[in-house]
This record gives structure tokens, sequence and C-alpha cells, in this order.
């Protein structure tokens, strides 16, 4: 039986855990009447965007924007189809508006701008290779004076073509190398073979081969667009030095690389330190860490009352490098000691099929 002494402390006790639930009661209400609705729309699902995304979350949580307590996303993925991509974000403005839409690459940022033109929702784009070519800004590093904002994640494409041609000079040709670019229609795509091909003039030991197909979503799309990239390098192999890849989901599709490298056409330069390791001789890249971390703070800011259209659109500050020294020595190229020093741990010796 219990002490005359123990029934005050079980009062207590009981006394305290109520109380206690009943504080929680106003906390989680107050938590859920200030919670932002943030909506992350994926153009479709690959490693550098799932990898950006997930970074641009946990930053978000680094800089106090806590999933269920004062922050709640809603992730979308348009499996690479536009008009999904479309009707999916207006869905989700219909059921519940958000407070800020995320558009992660070319196609999910296209539409974004759709539905959130004219719009008071303010919208952030990440790994858009163009954004100016593609209308969506007028000019990089200054603030758009509208409801969106961003960043870029390519190093600028003179900057990749100078460093290509400063390590092919090396192979002291007296002819340029021709370079195909196996490339779909996807907007990402399309739009850097486009500067690519404006700026060769200016390195005179490039010459670029547009190898173009049709860009067609889902997973047997893949597999199709894999398969028109192939027969269109094998049908100008005979004429060609080198391949060149550019953005878009392709170039982060190992099956794909994979079998562009099979055809025995070296890749001189690969968009990604993943390509670098199968064949390709040259990689400059942002990382997935910076990607989300920049948009994350952007993000931040917007959620604390920002207009986005104040917010300067920007590239990453860094990049790093991958290169593949196999691939080099077959083109009679050397590497700098100063992009090796830059490449650090991803340097890779390896060749690829046809090597």
């Amino acid at each position: 039986m219990p002490s005359a002494g123990s029934r005050p402390t079980r009062a207590y006790l009981k006394s305290f855990i109520l109380g206690f639930c009943f504080l929680l009661l106003p906390v989680n209400a107050s938590a859920d009447e200030t919670l932002k609705h943030v909506v992350i729309l994926k153009t479709l699902t690959s490693p550098l965007l799932d990898k950006s995304a997930a970074w641009f979350q946990l930053e978000m949580s680094h800089l106090g924007h806590q999933e269920g307590v004062n922050v709640s996303y809603t992730i979308l993925n348009a499996y690479g189809d536009f008009k999904r991509a479309k009707e999916l974000l207006k869905t989700t403005m219909d059921q519940d508006p958000p407070d800020l839409v995320l558009t992660v690459a070319t196609l999910a940022t296209r539409a974004g701008r759709e539905l959130l033109t004219g719009t008071k929702i303010p919208q952030l784009f990440m790994i858009v290779t163009d954004p100016v070519g593609e209308g969506f800004v007028g000019e990089m590093g200054k603030a758009s004076k509208s409801n969106i904002t961003g960043q870029s994640h390519v190093v600028p494409v003179e900057s990749q073509l100078a460093l290509v041609s400063q390590i092919l000079q090396t192979a002291k040709r007296d002819t340029p190398f021709r370079i195909g670019i196996p490339r779909s229609t996807y907007p990402s795509a399309a739009s850097q073979a486009a500067q690519l091909r404006a700026a060769a003039h200016q390195f005179p030991v490039l010459e670029f081969v547009d190898l173009g197909f049709p860009y067609i979503p889902g997973p047997e799309g893949r597999t199709r667009m894999t398969e028109l990239a192939v027969d269109s390098v094998n049908a100008h192999k005979d004429t060609l030095d080198g391949l060149w890849m550019v953005a878009g989901p392709n170039q982060s599709n190992v099956d794909f690389v994979k079998n562009i490298i099979a055809t025995g056409v070296p890749i001189v330069s690969g968009g990604n330190i993943q390509n670098a390791s199968l064949g390709a001789m040259i990689v400059l890249q942002s990382t997935d860490e910076l990607n989300g971390r920049a948009a994350a703070e952007a993000a931040s800011a917007i959620l604390s009352g920002i207009n986005a259209g104040e917010i300067p659109v920007t590239r990453p500050s860094r990049f790093i490098a991958g290169v593949n020294i196999s691939t080099a020595t077959r083109l009679g190229a050397v590497i700098p000691s100063g992009v090796l020093e830059l490449a650090q741990d991803n340097v890779f010796y390896q060749q690829g099929p046809g090597n």
C-alpha cells in the first residue's frame, strides 16, 4: 500500500503530464499556422537532380527551416514529360497554393514559368543550363525584377572550350579536331549545343558536327534515344575525332554514355565526374552540394520575405574537374599539370570500350 507521502507526488505527476500535453496543443497549432509550403518540381529522376534536391532540403534544415515545424514539402516528378509537369504543378497550386516553387532542371522551369508568370508565387530554379537563352531571366548576375531567381549549374561554354582547346593543342595537329555532339532536342541539350557551335570560331583547333535526334520522355525514351545516338555516331565515326557530351538527361545516363563510348569515338568533354571515370577526357562541373546549398540560401531569403526578383541569378562559385589520362593519350594530348591538380582524386587511367 502506498504511503501517504506518495499521494501528493502522484497527484503532482498527473497534473504535470496533463499540463504538458495541454501545452503541446497551442505549440503545434502555432506551427501549423506558420508552416510554409514549398513545392519541388523535378524534371525527372537522375543522380544530379536527386542529389542536388536532397542537399537543398538538408541545407534548408541547417538554415532553420525544419520540415513539419515551419516548412512542408510537396515533391513532384514529371518523369521528363512537359505536359505532366504542368498538370502536376497546376493541381498542387489549386489544392494548396505554395509559398515557393523550386523547379529542378530546364523542363520543369519552363512549366513553372508558364503557370507562375503574373502570379505572386515566387519561383526558384536550379540545374538550368542556360536560363538567359531560355528566356527565364534577362541576364546572369542580375536580379530579374519579376517573381523568379535561381542558379545555373554549368561552367560557361567559353571556359569549357578554352580548356579543351588548350589540351588538344598539345597534340600539335595541322587540322582541327572534328567533334560530334550527340544530343537530343531536350531544351538544355539543344541550347548548349547551339552555344558550342556559336562560339567555336574562337577556337580554331575545334570543329563541331551536330548529331541531333528527338527527345523522347519516359523509360522507353531513354532506350530509344540511346539507339538513335549510337546510330548517329556510327554513321559519322569515320570523320570524327571525338565527341562532346552536352547537358541534359542523357549526359547522366550511364547506359547512354557507355553505349556512346562503345562506338570507339573518344569523348573529349563529358559533363560530369562519372563520365570521366568511364572515359571522358576532361570534365568541369559544379557539385550536388554546391547546387543544393545555393538554392537553399535563396529559398531561405524568399521565405523570410525578400522578393525573388531582387535576388541575383548566379552560377556556382567553385567547380571541380575530372580527367581521363588514357583518353588524352589516345588523342595525342597532354593534360596540363594545373588541371591535374584541380582534379585531385578525379584522375582516371582506365580506358573505355574501343580504346
